[in-house]
Order: structure tokens, then C-alpha cells, then sequence
């Protein structure tokens, strides 16, 4: 049995659990705790309680039945009519705790919403960061394509033996498009600019006029600038080729051109 002035060990598991206990007491309630598995259980109640009350999200709070057994075991102590910690040992009623212990126990909590705010804050600074970074590292991936992009064509259009095909409109320097015509290989490189971007749902097709004929070749589109370069287009081998032009058909391309010619480039015969 408890002396008069000794509050029970098992009183003290909340205080323990928010470190509020002095260190005489933490020993004791510790060697009290090495042999009682009820209290050890209650003491890590306790501090999960705290924490997730802290943090505050839906998906982190305790559970009801928790929550209301925390709410209940501080309103029944609260309950408790309790003398000031005076400097001389005072007489203490059984099952009651002294009054610093609740000023202990609110510094706890707010300590721990503290703590709950901070990580909040820092999880959200650390996704802020990673999302920067993969935009820069994606942009960065994006350039050096580009970059690979432009050497490639560079070195197609300073072969030797490459031809140079200016497809125009009617009477109108601008929009132009110039194929790289690399007559060995038989491939091109298509380079457009100034054309204005193909509406939705439509497309430019490049066609080749071979024997008189309207041959299809691929489909592009311009970026905002009006520029476009689309690597190794093939070249009809057979037959002879004299033109080559450009058409706006619908988008995914046409076997046959079904609008006016809108620019168009003779192939000098080799």
C-alpha cells in the first residue's frame, strides 16, 4: 500500500509518457514499468495519443475509443482537488497528482503540435524542392535533345553530295521550306519556317511528284514560331522525281491530296 503522501505509480502514466515527472519520480515509475506490461502498454497509449492529436490530419488521428480514454484519464485527474508543490514535502491524497504536472503536461502538447507544424512544413518545402528539380532536370533533358537534334542535321546538311530544294508559295518568299536532299542515301531533312501552325484536327503532308504523280510522304506540324525540322524523310528511288510539295490534309495524312497546293519546290533531274 501507498504511503499518505505518495501519489499511486500507475497514476503517473500520462506524466511519463510527456517526460513531466521529476527525475526521483521517473526512477520510480521506471522500476515500476520494468515489471508492469499493463503500464508499459499505457505509456506508449499515451505518447501515440499526444502525437497524433499534435499532428492533427485525418489520416494521423488516434481512435476514438483512444482519444476518448485520453480525454477521460486527464478530465478524471483535472477532477482532482490538489495542493501547490510546496518547497517542504506536503501530504498528498491517494490517486492525485500535484498541479505543476498539468502546467508540464500543456507545455508538452503544445511542444509536440510545435514539432507536428514543423514537419508539416518541411515535408511540404522538401516537395516543393524535388518538384522544382525534376521541371529543371526535365527541361534540361529537353534542351539537350535539342541540342543533339540540331548537330544531327547539321551534319546531314554539310554531307557531301547534299542538294538544296526550296519549296515555296506562288509569288511569296515567306513561308519557306527547304529539303536537304542527300541524293546517295536518298533521304531528306525537312526544315520549315514561317508557317503558320495547322489548325486542330489537320495537318501538313509532304507529297512527292514522281512520274507526274502525287506520291504521299510524311506529316508535320510547326511549332508556335512557325518552325519545323523533321529528320531523314525518305525520297522515292524509283521513277523520276521532279517536285516536291506541300498540302494541308487532315490529321494522320491523306493517300491523296484533297486541298490546293500551298507550297511546292522543282527537283532538278540528277
Amino acid at each position: 500500500m501507498n504511503a499518505p503522501d505518495e501519489v499511486p505509480l500507475q497514476d503517473l502514466a500520462a506524466a511519463y509518457a510527456l517526460g513531466a515527472l521529476s527525475p526521483e519520480e521517473t526512477q520510480a515509475f521506471e522500476a515500476y514499468l520494468a515489471g508492469s506490461e499493463a503500464a508499459r502498454r499505457e505509456v506508449a497509449e499515451f505518447r501515440e495519443a499526444a502525437a497524433l492529436l499534435a499532428l492533427g490530419s485525418s489520416e494521423t488521428r488516434p481512435s476514438p475509443e483512444l482519444r476518448q480514454r485520453v480525454v477521460d484519464a486527464i478530465s478524471a485527474t483535472k477532477e482532482r482537488t490538489l495542493p501547490t508543490r510546496p518547497t517542504a514535502p506536503a501530504p498528498r491524497t491517494r490517486g492525485s497528482a500535484p498541479p505543476w504536472l498539468w502546467g508540464a503536461l500543456a507545455a508538452s502538447l503544445v511542444a509536440v503540435a510545435g514539432l507536428g507544424l514543423k514537419v508539416r512544413s518541411l515535408s511540404t518545402d522538401i516537395a516543393t524542392r524535388d518538384s522544382t528539380m525534376t521541371e529543371q532536370a526535365r527541361q534540361l533533358a529537353d534542351q539537350g535533345q535539342r541540342l543533339l537534334a540540331r548537330e544531327a542535321a547539321l551534319a546531314s546538311i554539310l554531307s557531301p553530295g547534299v542538294e538544296l530544294v526550296q519549296l515555296t508559295a506562288s509569288g511569296n518568299p515567306d513561308p519557306r521550306i527547304q529539303l536537304f536532299w542527300d541524293r546517295r542515301k536518298n533521304i531528306a531533312l525537312l526544315h520549315a519556317s514561317k508557317l503558320k501552325p495547322a489548325a486542330q484536327g489537320r495537318t501538313y503532308q509532304l507529297w512527292f511528284i514522281r512520274d507526274g504523280k502525287p506520291v504521299p510522304s510524311i506529316t508535320f506540324n510547326v511549332e508556335p514560331g512557325g518552325d519545323a525540322l523533321v529528320p531523314r524523310v525518305t525520297v522515292p528511288s524509283d521513277g523520276v522525281i521532279s517536285a516536291a510539295a506541300v498540302t494541308e490534309e487532315p490529321a494522320g495524312g491523306s493517300q491523296q491530296p484533297t486541298s490546293p497546293i500551298l507550297l511546292v519546290g522543282p527537283l532538278a533531274k540528277s
